[in-house]
C-alpha cells in the first residue's frame, strides 16, 4: 500500500520526489562521513604527551610507546648536551593529543659530525682561516706563529696535536691550530752545487784550459 502511494506521489510530483531523495542521500552521506571521521581521528581517544626531554633516546621511545604514541626522530649536534639524549620534543609535554598524533623528537648526535678541512686554507691569512673554519661548524680553532718568510699566512694545520693535510676530515669538536708565519725568516738563495762542488768544478775547468787565470805582474821602478 505504501509503495503504491509512493509511486502515485512520484508520478504526480516527480521533481519534488527527486529533491526529497537527494536530501535524504545527502544527509545519510554526512552522517556516514562523521562516523568515519570519528574512527580515523580517534575521536575521544586523547592521551597526555609524556615529557621525554633530556632522557636517553631508548627511554624516550619506551615512554611514547607506553602512551600509544608514534614518533619521528631528527638529530643535531650540541656539545652542551650528553650524546644520545632528547634535546627537544613537539608537541609540548603534558598536552592532550589524539593517538594518531606524531611526536617529533630532536636528539643529540652520539658522535660529532666530521667536516673536511677546506683546501682554500693554503696561504690564507690566519684570521680568515679561523673565520672560515668556524663558519663550517668547527668550534675550537686558534692560531700560533712559527718561523717563516710568509708573514700572517697559514703554513701548517694540526688537529688534536697532529699535523694533517688539507682535505682531511675532522670532527667539529676537534682542537684545531693554524700555524701562521711570523715573516722573520730570510729567504736564502738556492745553490744547487754547494761550495765544495763549485770549487772542484772550477779547478777542473782551469786544468782543461776552459778558464784562463791571468796574474798581474808589477815591476819595481826606481825614481
Amino acid at each position: 500500500m505504501n509503495a503504491n502511494l509512493f509511486n502515485s506521489f512520484k508520478k504526480k510530483h516527480p521533481v519534488l520526489t527527486n529533491f526529497v531523495l537527494i536530501v535524504i542521500v545527502f544527509a545519510a552521506g554526512c552522517y556516514a562521513s562523521l562516523m568515519l571521521l570519528d574512527v580515523f581521528t580517534s575521536h575521544g581517544q586523547e592521551v597526555k604527551v609524556p615529557d621525554v626531554r633530556y632522557k636517553p633516546i631508548n627511554e624516550a621511545i619506551s615512554l611514547l610507546e607506553d602512551a600509544d604514541l608514534t614518533y619521528q626522530i631528527d638529530s643535531i649536534y650540541n656539545e652542551d648536551y650528553r650524546p644520545g639524549v632528547v634535546i627537544d620534543q613537539t608537541p609540548t609535554p603534558g598536552l592532550m593529543v589524539k593517538k594518531v598524533r606524531i611526536v617529533q623528537l630532536t636528539i643529540n648526535m652520539i658522535f660529532p659530525p666530521e667536516i673536511q678541512l677546506p683546501k682554500e686554507l693554503t696561504d690564507m691569512a690566519g684570521s680568515d682561516g679561523v673565520t672560515l673554519l668556524k663558519s663550517l661548524g668547527f668550534r675550537n680553532v686558534k692560531t700560533d706563529t712559527i718561523p717563516s718568510d710568509k708573514r700572517g699566512l697559514i703554513i701548517d694545520i694540526t688537529v688534536n696535536g697532529h699535523k694533517v693535510a688539507l682535505g682531511t676530515k675532522a670532527r667539529v669538536n676537534s682542537g684545531i691550530v693554524l700555524s701562521v708565519g711570523d715573516g722573520k725568516m730570510d729567504i736564502q738563495e738556492y745553490d744547487p752545487l754547494g761550495d765544495a762542488q763549485r770549487d772542484s768544478l772550477l779547478q777542473e775547468q782551469i786544468r782543461r784550459g776552459t778558464i784562463r787565470v791571468e796574474n798581474d805582474s808589477f815591476e819595481d821602478t826606481d825614481y
